[in-house]
């Protein structure tokens, strides 16, 4: 199901603990370590995935989200990747069993919706997971 009322994404947000955050970068500068920075300050359990470092802001890295050990259990699958491999993360992600998949600006396309959903994942996608989250926490309305 695409998560597209507020209430919807709200509650998301409110009952997840672990967030995977495919693409996230060591770069400060980047949008992905931006939004993991903010989302490991708040307080969730950030898991990075990127396959070119060891660990990011402490936190061991995974190359993929198929390498995060079984034990742990993924709430959100946030994506700062591509279309085309936004997609190979989609068709992994049930393996996790997450609440939902993420699909930042950029990382989403029609068919890699169409995957998700096929895929049988709840998915948001076309808003940034940390301005929502601000948003979410300061009970202000927003729209998507």
């Amino acid at each position: 199901m695409i998560l597209d009322k507020p209430a919807m994404i709200k509650d998301l947000l409110e009952k997840s603990k672990t967030i995977a955050v495919v693409g996230m970068s060591p770069n400060p500068e980047r949008d992905s370590n931006k939004v993991g920075k903010y989302l490991i300050d708040i307080g969730y359990n950030v898991i990075p995935v990127n396959p070119t470092v060891q660990e990011i802001y402490g936190k061991k890295t995974y190359p993929s989200i198929l390498d995060i050990p079984k034990d742990v259990k993924i709430d959100i699958v946030d994506v700062f990747r591509n279309p085309e491999a936004s997609k190979e993360v989609v068709l992994q992600a049930p393996s996790l069993h997450p609440k939902a998949v993420w699909l930042q600006l950029g990382a989403e396309s029609p068919d890699v919706i169409k995957t998700a959903l096929s895929e049988n994942l709840d998915v948001v996608y076309g808003i940034c997971i940390m301005e929502t989250h601000k948003k979410v926490s300061n009970d202000e309305f927003f729209s998507i």
